[in-house]
């Protein structure tokens, strides 16, 4: 991704700065999409235009002492402009999109760090610890498309439990040669809903260099932000372990199990492929949620993605997503996506 460089240079205005930089970028996406009623709950089911602009700043920073620091804020998450009202007056600074300029207790899209010897502090909109541990499979050799379709349908798992309350997150991690630890909590005190418990997550991975070959394992534990659903006597919580492989010829796979209790879901496993060659890359990721068999009226929910590319060079790519997932005994929800990626 090309970067447009704002200030290179060493900022000496304030004492204690040893330098610091911002840069921009982007990426622009066209083309169209199609989901039917099972997927979007819309009864329109034809086809779509789509669009979609990013626009990302990143800034970083060196203190005098080695000390790293730096922040990004994602304008397409930014800017909500759906403000609160209390009693018809409009209340400052309060959106219920929690976009990066909307609350600040509440910054979806901006993320700021520290790192040093300690290892790295990032807060904001970030992955907890078990995310950033676990390799997903829609991780595994992704080229991506536009519209997110290989990993949107109802078989796949993402973000884990990140987000059962504001989704702001701290997180500490640390890495030592192949090794990496994180801690990480999620806090909704002071967010637009009631206050809830702390959430918080740990999670280790380790990576493995066989000859050309690199393996990496992914394990940890995490407990959701937020209140104890109907039905239940604790907040839910989910271990996973994950592989991955990435191997020279090009092909890499990867597989994940989730294990989670107090939740409406019992376990998960999830499945990825990719293979790139030259300008082309595919991949596919399978996913299953097996029922809670406490919870009345569930059922479990496989799916699986489909994702192609071609890069045309110089920050254009050609991209194709499907997706697929049925629960048992019900609808097949599908969607599906073709267009033009460009990178700035």
């Amino acid at each position: 991704m090309k970067n447009v460089l704002f200030a290179s240079t060493a900022l000496v205005a304030f004492a204690g700065a040893a330098s610091a930089d911002v840069a921009l970028s982007g990426r622009a996406e066209m083309g169209i999409f199609k989901q039917n009623t099972a997927f979007s709950g819309a009864a329109n089911e034809g086809a779509q235009f789509f669009t979609d602009i990013d626009v990302t700043f990143t800034m970083s920073g060196e203190t005098d002492n080695g000390l790293t620091f730096g922040a990004s804020v994602d304008l397409d998450e930014g800017g909500g402009t759906d403000n609160v009202q209390a009693g018809g007056v409009t209340l400052p600074g309060v959106s219920t999109q929690n976009r990066a300029t909307g609350d600040n207790s509440d910054d979806g899209g901006a993320t700021i760090f520290v790192s040093g010897a300690f290892g790295t502090v990032t807060m904001g909109d970030t992955d907890g610890a078990l995310d950033w541990a676990m390799t997903e499979a829609g991780n595994v050799g992704n080229p991506g498309s536009i519209a997110d379709d290989e990993t949107s349908h109802g078989g796949y798992l993402g973000a884990y439990l990140d987000g059962a309350n504001d989704g702001q997150i701290l997180r500490w991690d640390y890495t030592s040669g192949a090794f990496g630890v994180a801690v990480s909590l999620e806090d909704d005190n002071g967010s637009k809903a009631a206050n809830t418990d702390v959430g918080y997550a740990v999670g280790f991975k380790y990576a493995l260099d066989l000859s050309g070959t690199t393996v990496n394992f992914g394990l940890g534990y995490q407990k959701a932000a937020g209140a104890i659903a109907a039905g239940f006597t604790d907040q839910g919580s989910a271990t996973g372990v994950s592989v991955s492989a990435s191997f020279a010829n090009g092909l890499s796979a990867g597989m994940t199990y989730t294990d989670m209790s107090d939740m409406a879901n019992d376990k998960h496993y999830s499945l990825g492929l990719g293979y790139t060659t030259g300008a082309i890359s595919v991949h596919a990721n399978y996913g299953k949620y097996t029922d809670n068999a406490a919870v009345a009226g569930g059922a479990d929910v496989k799916g699986y993605g489909l994702a192609a590319a071609y890069d045309l060079g110089g920050g254009a790519v050609v991209h194709f997503g499907y997706g697929a997932s049925k629960p048992t005994g019900g609808v097949t929800a599908k969607s599906m996506s073709l267009g033009l990626g460009l990178s700035f």
